[in-house]
């Protein structure tokens, strides 16, 4: 049974909050889910592609490191959640364009007041065209409207400005609602400008890129160690999902 707990409106449309036993839920003015967590442990990812996304701490050494990650789009701030509470040494700041969904996130998911951890109100373009260059080691995007994703994730301008921000060592973890065309200007410059691409298709939709700035220095064991341990350590099933990434060859 689904309970409506809360409804508002601002200058992009409707956002309604509702819960399912002990599952809460953000939505826009449309059935699909933009954010979901569970109430008594609002840490853990409940979305396939949210685990998908985290598997990009395995591209960086994120353990008892102080790194700066930026996260494009709020939502209900389940992976904020996750990060900051597996990971509270990481120096996040997120990016959300509806200063009511930031407010929806803190009153009602729970979405912790730190010290490490800064949410602006802002445009994610506007926002990565102003970051400093080779700032971000990792940058999560996740941007999504009501009807689905941000026109501002496909364009190519957007990831040049990523790749721009992101360190000698970043990684750009992108999450497509489908894996775009590999002749569109998105693929183009993606492939043009990363040196090492994988993708992970999401059971029943869903595509995430993660995307390298330079060559990965460490061989496949300890690419397979690492994804072991960031499983063990947040108790979610990453190993399934690490499987199934795969190098983008077009």
């Amino acid at each position: 049974m689904t309970k409506e707990l809360y409804r508002t409106e601002d200058e992009s449309g409707l956002i309604v909050v509702t819960e399912q036993a002990d599952k809460r839920i953000l939505s826009f003015a449309s059935d699909l889910q933009q954010s979901c967590i569970y109430k008594h442990k609002p840490y853990y990812l409940v979305h396939e592609y949210t685990q998908i996304m985290l598997l990009g701490l395995v591209f960086v050494k994120a353990k008892n490191t102080a790194l700066n990650v930026t996260i494009l789009g709020l939502g209900g701030g389940g992976l904020v959640q996750c990060l900051q509470h597996f990971y509270s040494q990481l120096k996040i700041q997120v990016v959300e364009i509806r200063q009511a969904v930031i407010d929806i996130a803190y009153e009602w998911f729970y979405l912790p007041e730190v010290k490490s951890l800064h949410v602006h109100c802002a445009d994610a373009n506007d926002y990565i065209k102003q970051t400093k260059p080779a700032s971000i080691e990792l940058l999560l995007s996740d941007l999504y409207e009501a009807r689905g994703m941000s026109e501002t994730q496909v364009q190519a301008d957007f990831i040049a400005e990523c790749y721009k921000a992101l360190s000698d060592n970043g990684w750009m973890v992108i999450n497509f609602h489908s894996l775009p065309e590999n002749t569109s200007p998105v693929m183009k410059a993606i492939k043009s400008l990363f040196l090492e691409v994988y993708v992970c298709d999401v059971y029943k939709g869903n595509w995430v890129l993660f995307c390298g700035k330079t060559k990965l220095s460490f061989n496949k064991s300890e690419f397979k160690a690492r994804a072991k341990e960031l499983a063990k350590h947040v108790d979610m099933p990453l190993m399934y999902y690490f499987k199934q990434l795969k190098k983008y060859r077009g």
